[in-house]
């Protein structure tokens, strides 16, 4: 019988989790089994993060938590949604609705201000151009006074805040982060990782990151590490 690892549900989940991972599994060329039947629950308003070390798989269990590649086996479900199996179309129509990106390098797009990339995920979903809500998370996040700037005049630690506003200006249901520190010092990344769990803290999304660094790990509500292909539990906090 498998163990499904949950992280602490807080009060504003319900329903089901934010994401949902049913015994996985990710082959390469028929030999090379990176992922081997992980199970995971990311219930809404919990910051998961799972810790693992260079090709221990963890880029390709964010990936295919998030839909951008298909597990071998098992289901990947987005709240009422199963993602794998769908077709590119439908995929890339969830995501846009439903899950938010941060990434390492940012992918912040450097011909446009810092305040037309908070606003293309709406934009991208068809939804309303809401200017006081990215105001609001601009505030919220501390790129307030940075709009009109271009994204290549930021320092590192704000572009990542611009790209931690961006993956929750579509207000979604699931942020995923693919080693959302790895370009910053020990000190900004401490500033953006509490911004990232207050942000979770205060409106309930579901949060997975992946990263190679322990005192990153050490924010989350419950960290996992991800050896031989497999999870184990590490820590839960309190929340």
């Amino acid at each position: 019988m498998t163990t499904v690892l949950t992280a602490p549900r807080r009060p504003a989940a319900t329903g089901a989790p934010a994401l949902a991972l049913r015994e996985i599994s990710k082959t390469y060329d028929g030999a090379h089994t990176v992922l081997d039947r992980v199970s995971l629950d990311v219930p809404g308003g919990a910051f998961i993060a799972v810790l693992g070390g260079r090709g221990s798989g963890k880029s390709t269990l964010v990936h295919c938590a998030a839909g951008l590649d298909d597990p071998t086996g098992g289901e990947v479900r987005i709240g009422d949604r199963r993602v794998n199996g769908l077709g590119e179309a439908k995929r890339t129509l969830l995501r846009q609705g439903r899950i938010g990106f941060v990434f390492q390098s940012f992918n912040l797009l450097p011909s446009l201000t810092v305040e037309e990339n908070l606003a293309m995920p709406l934009r991208l979903a068809g939804a309303a151009d809401d200017r006081d809500w990215l105001h609001h998370l601009a505030e919220r996040t501390g790129v307030a006074r940075l709009l009109r700037r271009r994204p290549g005049d930021l320092a590192p630690v704000f572009q990542q805040r611009a790209a931690v506003a961006r993956a929750f200006a579509s207000r979604p249901d699931l942020v995923v982060a693919d080693e959302p520190t790895g370009a910053l010092d020990a000190y900004e990344a401490a500033e953006v990782l509490d911004l990232v769990r207050s942000l979770v803290d205060e409106w309930a999304p579901g949060l997975l990151m992946v990263t190679g660094d322990p005192a990153a790990a050490s924010r989350a509500h419950a960290t996992f590490a991800l050896e031989g292909a497999r999870l184990r539990p590490v820590l839960t906090s309190a929340v």
